[in-house]
C-alpha cells in the first residue's frame, strides 16, 4: 500500500517545479509517471532516475524494484 502522505509530498514537490505525478498500483508493482504540467517546467530539476527511484521508495513506502518509473518524453 502506498503511503498517501508521502505521495502528497512528492506531488507537491514536483508541482513546484512544473511537473505532475501519477501513481497507480498494479499487480504488486507501482506505476509512477511524471509528466510536464507547466510549459515552463524546470528541466534540470528532475533528479536522475536512480536517485528519484530511491526518493520514491522512501516517500511512497514501496520497494525500489517494484517501481516502474516513466519520465516526460519516455515512450509508453
Amino acid at each position: 500500500m502506498i503511503d498517501q502522505n508521502g505521495l502528497k509530498a512528492m506531488r507537491d514537490t514536483l508541482a513546484a517545479d512544473g511537473y505532475a505525478l501519477d501513481v497507480a498500483e498494479r499487480g504488486g508493482r507501482v506505476d509512477v509517471r511524471i509528466s510536464v504540467a507547466d510549459p515552463d517546467a524546470c528541466a534540470d530539476c528532475l533528479a536522475p532516475e536512480p536517485v528519484l527511484r530511491g526518493i520514491l521508495h522512501k516517500s511512497l513506502g514501496v520497494p525500489e524494484q517494484a517501481i516502474d518509473l516513466t519520465y516526460p518524453g519516455d515512450a509508453g
